[in-house]
């Protein structure tokens, strides 16, 4: 069974309830899954990624959720090496600040995890809304991607980015499932 730290975000500017840092604790506890929180600010949410990765058993897996605008849930396959500069975290810090300081090797980095097939079984399970992306956004959400795919590869883990939409779109119940199809196919 694959030990998963789960993570989400709180609220930011247009989203006053942020569902995956709803879900990251509805799933914590359960199996093998632990949830985390992060603040969507771009420094502080990799050092409390790493307090978490540090606070309990080593995951074998992180699967970071994220909200995104549009509709349906999005597997992403890539986190890019530079941040949009231009919108402000919640501590009014922009990408610009930490840009430079991403870590890891130059360019895009891309989970190892076969999404095809990911996507596959989800279809498979009736989880049709569900697709492959190649853009984490280039906001917190891409900054925290590529902080997880770095950390994985130093532990021989695998990451994942995972976008869920929001509450006015989908409820709560609805993005629990997909998510609890989500980690059965990744074994949990």
């Amino acid at each position: 069974m694959t030990s998963i730290l789960l993570t989400g975000f709180g609220a930011f500017e247009g989203v006053d309830e942020n569902p995956s840092g709803a879900l990251a604790m509805r799933f914590d506890g359960q199996g093998p899954v632990r949830g985390a929180v992060l603040p969507v600010e771009f420094r502080a949410s990799a050092e409390t990624l790493d307090e978490a990765l540090t606070s309990g058993p080593e995951p074998s897996l992180i699967l970071c959720l994220g909200v995104h605008p549009g509709p349906g849930y999005r597997l992403e396959r890539r986190a890019g090496s530079t941040l949009g500069l231009d919108r402000p975290d919640n501590a009014g810090e922009c990408g610009d600040a930490v840009s430079g300081q991403m870590g890891g090797p130059e360019g895009d980095l891309v989970t190892g995890l076969d999404l095809e097939s990911l996507l596959g079984t989800l279809s498979r399970e009736g989880q049709e809304a569900v697709c492959i992306s190649d853009d984490a956004g280039g906001y917190v959400c891409e900054r925290i991607y590529r902080h997880a795919l770095v950390r994985a590869g130093e532990r021989g883990a695998e990451a994942l980015f995972f976008h869920v939409p929001p509450l006015a779109d989908v409820s709560i119940d609805a993005q629990a499932e997909v998510l609890h199809s989500l980690l059965g196919a990744l074994g949990a």
